[in-house]
């Protein structure tokens, strides 16, 4: 059996999670399975996982980054000295 990550959740009421099992039913998914691609769709969505595989994971969090770089503005080091650091780790 392969490592899995656990993750808990906690729903308000219980209507939520008869939903939740009505749809995964529906789909001919477990509960897991459906809470699983729905939080990793969201990801997607959110712009913080790509839909094609690790490597581009890699790319969409680098953008991301980008992003939030430009809004902040300038973080007093070049990237060149960055690249170098991350280089040296």
């Amino acid at each position: 059996m392969a490592n899995k990550a656990r993750l808990g959740l906690y729903l308000k009421n219980e209507e939520i999670k008869r939903q939740i099992k009505v749809a995964a039913t529906r789909r001919g998914m477990t509960v897991t399975d459906y809470c699983a691609r729905a939080i990793e769709e969201r990801l997607i969505k959110d712009g913080e996982r790509s839909a094609e595989g690790e490597d581009k994971d890699k790319v969409a969090l680098l953008s991301r980054m980008d992003k939030l770089r430009q809004e902040i503005g300038p973080i007093g080091v070049s990237t060149a000295e960055l690249v170098e650091e991350g280089r040296r780790r």
